[in-house]
């Protein structure tokens, strides 16, 4: 770990602003102009509320850094409804803001066949026509889409960064006060005037964050490239916007199918105009494919999580979901005949206020979240707790201004498909509705959230059948576990301090993934009991508690206690430094050779024996340690620590070398500690010990419950979910484990 080559702090914030300065630009000079040249204010208030947004997401990410960006983050605090209503609002605005690019493009198209901007009908036949045909350009599949997108994005950056710098040249002074204010506005009304249109550029910062692991020193670059990238892209932006204001007279601009260029045809002449033209046409088709495809595979990935139908899932022979983009393409095509308006500017003006309130309410949910999310974290010092709290305070707020900007008739639309959005999760409720599932979403604040997010246009062409929702009532994850029914009322015992697998919340209550999953196997009736190390054989061997939730599996272990099919594939890990000697992590890292005498005066276990060890006190790790070293006939000093925040902590101020636990426990403590970043997790597991629920020894048919229960389980979309949240996806060794774990009937 940490040898691979990550990106720099430069190179992201590069990344970063050409995410966003995609094809989204090169229509708003347009829009802006028939406010006049005071809607330039709005960038102002943009360019702060944007990087607050980005900055934001950014901390997000680094704390929760689970698949699923902002739809995880709002699943923390709100749950499943949360993360469905988020998912499917921001794939909502993307399927409308590719209407609008489509827009873009035909305003840039008419230069070449007026005929497209000649009437309303023939400017929608246009529209139509390009998403249609970027639609069934994705039908071969995503490596030419991929090749093509990273050439066409040039198309915008290349003319609207260099109209930025050398525009200036060519700029009056006469011209832009002629522009101002035609409309006479206050000042307070020209920085409202625009909100959603300038916010519209920004969209896409949300993504900045989804690669830290890519990253050098993520905890402190991530935020930071956020931050430039996002200014990066606002001085851009408001120089460009700026200068064609002083380049271009405002009536002629307000006008133009073609903004940019007009201003390059006005700097030179009507040839270089057209060639302008032709970038900008390039660059909306690129983005447009890269777009489409993007929404394509997106509805996979939600059907195969039984969040979209399962049209949405299948594939060609070369990986094109098209029947799901034949599908979007109808969407899109209904929203470019609903919104059908006089001119170019006045569609795309439309469509863009509608993608920025189904776009912005995301962020309120995600960003509101972010409290819950650092709190989940542990350890975060109350310094960065309260200035995270504070910027995403200021970033809701400006997300919510955003709303009201956009006129009555973005925030009306979006009121009428919050009635279809509830519609169609009431057909898809009854899919997560495992017993136990969701209790931190079934409060009063998931019910609020859920109610301000259904924006959902189009709804009703995507809606499963009743009868598909009826048939998952009749699959395994739909009915309560068999534990509690068989069983009766469960005691469970769990672990107050053994995170992310069990651990007691900031308000109490039991958490984690081996609390969550013992609930699920357990169903709605069980009270919960908080063991330790010492008190949890005795509990269980007295009948205090019915199960112990997320044991070992050891042979001594067995004298004791009998147990189910594992939950969890455990193994000792290795936590060093990451400036700690190569030869030590290269030591630890080797797998033991031939059988043979081990002698001292070797470099290797002079290397060891210098060393200092720590395990956490009564763990099976301390056993294992010490049998290993006596195998080794090493007799290096071993430290024992009363938890795994103790011992990352310990390495950290160098009182161990190395410390030696369940990696998943070691990663995470490393995870949340403030300078976690300054160890590294070696790649080695030492030794494999499951996980599982411990019952008295002789229960065999609480045993045949509790087996069955997690057997069924394992075979759920909602397992593999729950798994991502605590441990990240599966890999194809957990995979295959708890495939082998589940017992068939």
């Amino acid at each position: 770990m940490g040898n691979q080559k990550k990106m720099t702090l430069v190179q992201l914030t590069f990344i970063v602003a050409v995410n966003m300065m995609g094809s989204g630009i090169i229509m708003l000079p347009t829009n802006m102009a028939k406010v006049g040249a005071i809607s330039l204010l709005s960038w102002v208030v943009t360019a702060l509320g944007s990087m607050a947004i980005a900055y934001g997401f950014a901390q997000a990410g680094l704390f929760n850094q689970r698949k699923g960006g902002m739809s995880a983050y709002a699943e923390d605090a709100y749950g499943k409804p949360g993360y469905f209503m988020v998912f499917y609002l921001y794939f909502l605005s993307l399927a409308i803001g590719n209407v609008a690019i489509a827009i873009s493009g035909v305003g840039y198209l008419a230069a070449f066949f007026p005929w497209l901007s000649s009437t309303a009908m023939a400017t929608c036949i246009g529209v139509i026509g390009l998403i249609w045909l970027s639609t069934i350009a994705n039908f071969g599949g995503p490596t030419v889409t991929g090749r093509i997108g990273s050439v066409t994005v040039w198309g915008v950056i290349l003319p609207v960064g260099l109209l930025s710098i050398f525009g200036w040249f060519w700029f009056s002074a006469d011209t832009f006060a002629a522009a101002w204010n035609p409309k006479g506005l206050s000042p307070l009304q020209g920085m409202g005037s625009s909100i959603a249109l300038t916010l519209w550029a920004f969209l896409g910062m949300e993504s900045a964050a989804q690669n830290s692991d890519a990253v050098e020193d993520p905890k402190k670059n991530v935020p930071l490239a956020c931050m430039f990238g996002t200014l990066g892209a606002a001085v851009i932006y408001i120089a460009s916007t700026t200068v064609i204001q002083g380049i271009v007279p405002n009536a002629e601009l307000a006008k133009s199918t073609g903004p940019f260029a007009a201003a390059y045809a006005q700097m030179f002449n009507p040839t270089i105009g057209n060639i302008i033209m032709g970038l900008a046409v390039i660059a909306c088709l690129g983005s447009l494919l890269g777009w489409q495809f993007t929404i394509g595979q997106t509805a996979k990935t939600a059907a195969v999580d039984r969040l979209f139908p399962q049209i949405f899932a299948r594939e060609n022979g070369m990986g094109a979901p098209v029947a799901g983009m034949v599908v979007m393409g109808v969407v899109q095509t209904v929203m470019a005949l609903s919104t059908i308006s006089p001119t170019l500017s006045e569609q795309f003006g439309a469509l863009v206020n509608l993608a920025v309130v189904t776009n912005v309410i995301p962020y309120i949910i995600s960003l509101s979240a972010l409290m819950v999310i650092m709190k989940m974290a542990g350890g975060v010092p109350d310094a960065i707790y309260k200035r995270n709290t504070a910027i995403a305070v200021v970033a809701t707020l400006y997300s919510t201004y955003a709303i009201f900007a956009a006129g009555k008739d973005a925030v009306l639309g979006g009121t009428i498909v919050l009635a279809l959005t509830y519609i169609m999760y009431g057909f898809l409720a009854p899919r997560f509705a495992t017993a136990g599932a969701g209790t931190r979403a079934a409060g009063p604040a998931a019910g609020a959230m859920a109610a301000a997010i259904g924006l959902a246009l189009a709804a009703t062409l995507l809606l499963p059948s009743p009868a598909h929702a009826q048939s998952a009532k009749k699959k395994p994850q739909a009915k309560p576990a068999a534990a509690a029914k068989e069983s009766g009322k469960v005691t469970v015992g769990y672990h107050a301090n053994v995170r992310p697998f069990s651990y007691k919340d900031e308000a109490g209550r039991p958490a984690g993934y081996a609390v969550e999953l013992c609930q699920l196997a357990a169903g709605q009736d069980v009270s919960w009991v908080e063991v330790t190390p010492e008190n949890r054989s005795a509990l269980l061997r007295e009948g205090k508690v019915s199960w112990l939730c997320g044991e070992p599996v050891t042979l001594s272990a067995r004298k004791e206690m009998s147990f189910s099919v594992p939950i969890f594939q455990g193994g000792v890990g290795a936590l060093l430094r990451n400036d700690a000697p190569a030869a030590l992590s290269k030591a630890l890292s080797q797998r033991p050779g031939p059988s043979g005498p081990l002698w001292r005066g070797t470099p290797t276990q002079q290397l060891l024996q210098a060393q200092t060890f720590a395990v956490v006190a009564g763990s099976p790790s301390e056993k294992q340690v010490a049998e290993a070293m006596a195998k080794l006939q090493l007799t290096a000093k071993v430290v024992a620590v009363k938890d795994f925040p103790e011992g990352a902590q310990a390495v950290l101020d160098r009182k161990a070398s190395v410390f030696f636990g369940d990696r998943f426990l070691l990663l995470d403590a490393a995870k949340r500690n403030t300078k976690g970043s300054d160890l590294m997790l070696l790649e080695r597991r030492f030794t494999v010990t499951p996980v599982a629920v411990a019952l008295r020894r002789g229960d065999e048919d609480g045993r045949l419950a509790v087996d069955r229960a997690l057997s069924r389980i394992y075979a759920t979309p909602e397992f593999r979910s729950m798994y991502a949240k605590w441990f990240g996806e599966p890999d194809a060794d957990a995979a295959a484990f708890f495939r082998q774990s589940a017992l068939p009937e």
